[in-house]
């Protein structure tokens, strides 16, 4: 009985103290962030790694990268989600400068798109990286990886945001096109016409949120064009089966 009694008592204050560093998680996060920005690497990757481990013990984890969005929620998280998408692509910069460092270089990375695709930001934080690899594509050494992070996080993303602004998320045609997304991602040419799609079918749909009249035109203009294409793959899909 008095061991359970003490047991329980070391449990309870395990939890309060969990729960004082969670509370203290996101100045740990912008202290790794300023860090970052002064180009102390050092301090910066022990503030990020403090940070990550706050989040995996709160959810039971020992390994930092083994974090998943679906433990968040999609709308109280959003913001959190963003930081977390961040602090695992500076530690990938930070990793990608030392060679010894190249399996922390890659676990980021992973992460890095697992909290990317599907998300709302999902488009900033591409671009962010296309720009990263544009910039640095003659002096980095992880040229082919940072490349590949990139094409994966729209292979990965199930968006179609043109399909859904004109029928909804769960209509059949939105279904249909996403399958072909998925289709063509296997070519390159695919990749580089997906590319361009988000660059562009992002800040296009946001616009039209924000513009009701817009929208209304765009929507329409989507149907308009959606509906033939949907009928002339499917009979191509038919003749070619």
């Amino acid at each position: 009985m008095a061991k359970k009694k003490e047991d329980d008592k070391q449990t309870k204050q395990r939890k309060l103290a969990l729960q004082k560093k969670f509370s203290q998680r996101i100045t740990i996060a912008k202290q790794g962030r300023e860090a970052m920005a002064k180009k102390d690497y050092v301090l910066a990757t022990n503030k990020y790694r403090e940070y990550l481990s706050i989040l995996s013990e709160t959810n039971d984890l020992e390994d930092i990268y083994k974090l998943s969005p679906t433990m968040f929620d999609a709308k109280k998280d959003l913001t959190e989600v963003l930081l977390i998408s961040h602090v695992y692509w500076d530690l990938a910069r930070i990793s990608e400068m030392t060679p010894k460092l190249q399996e922390s270089f890659n676990k980021s990375l992973t992460q890095f798109v697992k909290f990317t695709s599907n998300q709302p930001f999902q488009v900033l934080n591409a671009e962010m990286l296309r720009k990263y690899i544009k910039k640095n594509k003659t002096s980095s050494l992880q040229i082919t990886s940072l490349e590949s992070a990139y094409q994966q996080i729209f292979v990965e993303s199930k968006k179609c945001f043109i399909a859904t602004m004109a029928y909804g998320d769960d209509h059949n045609i939105t279904h249909f096109f996403r399958q072909k997304k998925k289709n063509i991602q296997k070519y390159s040419l695919g990749i580089k016409f997906i590319d361009l799609y988000y660059r562009v079918s992002s800040p296009l749909t946001s616009y039209c949120e924000k513009h009701f009249r817009v929208g209304i035109v765009m929507k329409y203009l989507a149907l308009s064009f959606l509906f033939p294409l949907y009928y002339v793959l499917k009979i191509k899909d038919k003749i070619c089966s």
